[in-house]
């Protein structure tokens, strides 16, 4: 049996592919799990390397792989060979078009888990949602409603346990008996750098009303620790800092002597070390919500131009003369389209944690994070409401059922055999 999944960009690949990708391999160990990552311009490149080294992932290819084998200009070479009788093929994230074409070169059937409607999901033999609300979007869209199945939310499900706090901090020297607040600075490149010294500077003064106030960076594991130099781009008006590496993990400290450590690729830790976090929007903020940590998003409009945009959209800059004032414009127009950014607000519809959105400034940021970490009560409620409103686990291993389900019924089907050609055996990915 082989399985197929296609995904795009951080988020996708750390809260959907990789709790499939171990709910899979606890149900059927002996599956190959194959992975293509498809283009997406919220992608950072590094995706293939961090599913490589997922040990749930038995292969993964990167978006040019993936050009090859959908265009035909290549075969896919199956894991065995050939093509096994038993295999069938999962959407996790990025372009519809992009799996639906995928699955039609290698003749599989296709699963597709979706937050929203799209006119693509008819392509796929069955449509996954995490809650009611994704299941009346994707109905809008025309689609059948025998065919669509309500799951769960697969972000609830990776979220694993941290090492614990008086451990982790141990390891960090920091004092668990202190407040600790996590920075999360983006998981892309251009997120990080433009607002790592934003958010070091909105812990300098929030340092201002809570001294003993302790800070740890969770660096992405798609970004690399030159990273936390942050941009000399001055727009976010951030604070300058030093970074010293220190026996796996890094010392940053600002000009005004506020000393953080950073970690890579732990952000699990980080969550359950910490008493609140700042961070910016995406999917870290329902794995925060998930593990029931505060938080404070924020939204800096300041360089909307370094913001990335979905499908066509984010060709518009690099028409000449008014690129750059058209996808202002749109970033703009989606961003106020937008009540909530942060996943817990979006899926409850309400302000569950507080978002700072806007042209800001640090000082924006630490009002809000100084009132956060003031108030002991409004944490602790805060933390009861992002678990309630993400929901129960599970969704990862009824996600994984269904799949197999379909790779079975197309080993039984005749109909599901293709015929020799572009699935066959080949020298390509």
């Amino acid at each position: 049996m082989e399985l197929i999944f296609t995904a795009n960009s951080p988020g996708e690949v750390s809260t959907w592919l990789a709790p499939t990708l171990r709910a899979v391999k606890e149900r059927a160990p002996g599956a190959v799990t194959t992975v293509f990552l498809v283009p997406c311009a919220f992608a950072t490149g590094a995706e293939a390397d961090v599913v490589r080294a997922m040990p749930e992932a038995d292969r993964a290819f990167g978006p040019g792989d993936y050009w090859r084998v959908a265009l035909g200009l290549r075969r896919f070479a199956w894991a065995g060979g050939r093509r096994p009788s038993r295999a069938a093929l999962l959407y996790l994230g990025g372009d519809l078009v992009h799996a639906a074409a995928l699955a039609r070169r290698l003749r599989v059937p296709a699963l597709a888990y979706l937050e929203r409607g799209s006119r693509w999901s008819r392509r796929f033999a069955e449509v996954l949602v995490p809650d009611e609300r994704a299941r009346r979007s994707v109905l809008r869209r025309g689609e059948a409603d025998q065919r669509i199945a309500v799951v769960g939310d697969l972000m609830v499900d990776a979220v694993r346990g941290g090492a614990g706090r008086r451990r982790l901090a141990a390891e960090w020297g920091l004092d668990p008996e202190k407040p600790i607040v996590a920075l999360f600075p983006g998981s892309r490149p251009y997120e990080i750098r433009l607002t790592i010294r934003f958010f070091l500077r909105a812990m300098e003064l929030l340092r201002a009303d809570h001294p003993d106030a302790q800070c740890v960076i969770s660096l992405s594991a798609y970004g690399t620790p030159d990273l936390l130099r942050g941009s000399d781009e001055d727009a976010l008006e951030g604070t300058s800092v030093t970074v010293e590496a220190a026996g796996g993990r890094w010392r940053v400290t600002t000009q005004r002597g506020l000393t953080a450590v950073a970690v890579q690729g732990r952000p699990y830790d980080v969550m359950g070390a910490a008493d609140m976090a700042l961070t910016v929007p995406g999917s870290n903020t329902a794995e925060m919500a998930a593990a029931g940590l505060p938080m404070v998003v924020v939204l800096p409009m300041n360089l909307v131009e370094k913001i990335p945009l979905p499908g066509a959209a984010q060709y518009a800059e690099r028409l000449p003369l008014v690129g750059k004032r058209l996808k202002r414009n749109l970033v703009y127009k989606r961003a106020a389209a937008m009540p909530f950014v942060a996943w817990p607000n979006r899926k409850a519809n309400e302000a569950v944690v507080p978002e700072v959105r806007g042209v800001l400034r640090p000082e924006d940021v630490a009002l809000e994070a100084v009132q956060l970490l003031g108030d002991a009560k409004r944490r602790a409620a805060m933390s009861r409401r992002l678990r309630d409103v993400m929901g129960p686990g599970g969704a990862a291993g009824r996600v994984a059922e269904r799949l197999l389900a379909a790779a079975e019924a197309a080993g039984g089907a005749k109909s599901g055999v293709p015929k020799a050609g572009a699935d066959g055996a080949g020298d390509g990915p």
